[in-house]
């Protein structure tokens, strides 16, 4: 293989690779737990020196009403009061979130340099999926609640982000590592989207103390050879390691929960649904067991 150190070049840090990264989008909503989205936000925009734009957004009272069952109707449900709530919930995730601005010690946008960590705040009304779409496409990363059983409100901001952004998705739960860029693993299929996903990555694989590929054994082919991508990583002067795969008798998703887990992870990098998503719900697939079951944050683009 061919890279950048087989040539004899040096690897030369890249100023303002971590400038990439310059806004991180929050959304938050009724349902959602902000805490570990905002600390996970965190966790990136202080290596990055990012702007963490966190945005809750709350239904529209006309929509809210079409979606209540008519026992609320007949416990006298009106606009006005179902307005009134809806902004007593918004101004209860602001004194949170600034309850957490001042606990981190992060300034809101006055006075601030660009090469800063900061946070702001903002409210909207409108449906999820419109302004995560809207909002996801103009930042940088976006950061999601990991979706679960129950969840729908984290399935609607996965759905709208994954699929409607076209920016990179970083997925959490309750716990987080303490470097979210300590081992940063690349599962690597050779899609388009795991492609996009790398890509995506970049500014975040620049920053890891380690960068690791996984490749499953079945794509393990001369048409989906991972030392492409390591020659290619080379090139921006990132030093990525194989790692060596379960034998076939394990699925993907079970193989690559497995690998994380033993090589202690921090982040997993892979594309999201790279068939057919109704394909991968009924009979089972990497991005439904990695949502499931990582151990770790996963970035994810479709």
């Amino acid at each position: 293989m061919v890279t950048a150190r087989s040539r004899g070049y040096r690897r030369i840090p890249l100023k303002g690779a971590e400038l990439m990264i310059r806004t991180i989008f929050v959304p938050l909503a009724e349902g959602l737990s902000s805490q570990p989205l905002l600390d996970a936000a965190l966790l990136v925009a202080r290596r990055t020196k990012s702007h963490i734009r966190a945005i809750f957004i709350r239904p529209e009272p006309e929509t809210a009403l079409a979606y209540m069952p008519d026992v609320i109707f007949a416990a006298g449900a009106t606009r006005e009061a179902i307005e009134r709530a809806s902004r007593e919930v918004a101004a209860a995730e602001k004194a949170r979130f600034e309850a957490w601005q001042a606990v981190n010690n992060l300034p809101g946008v006055e006075g601030v340099r660009l090469d800063s960590c900061f946070a702001t705040w903002a409210d909207r009304v409108g449906e999820i999926e419109t302004e995560v779409a809207r909002f996801g496409r103009v930042s940088d990363l976006i950061v999601l609640q990991r979706v679960a059983p129950g969840r729908i409100m984290a399935l609607r901001c996965f759905d709208a982000a994954v699929f409607e952004s076209g920016r990179p998705a970083l997925l959490v739960t309750e716990k987080l590592p303490f470097d979210i860029v300590d081992h940063v693993m690349i599962a690597w299929n050779g899609s388009l989207e795991a492609s996009r996903a790398v890509l995506g990555a970049m500014p975040l694989l620049h920053l890891a103390n380690r960068v690791s590929i996984f490749a499953a054994p079945q794509y393990d082919a001369e048409s989906v050879d991972p030392d492409d991508l390591a020659e290619a990583l080379s090139w921006h002067g990132i030093r990525a390691h194989m790692i060596a795969t379960p034998g076939s008798e394990s699925s993907t998703g079970e193989a690559l929960v497995d690998t994380a887990t033993r090589h202690r992870a921090t982040l997993i990098v892979m594309g999201a649904y790279t068939h057919s998503r109704l394909r991968q719900r009924f009979l089972g697939g990497v991005t439904e067991h990695l949502l499931a079951h990582a151990p770790v944050p996963l970035l994810m683009t479709h």
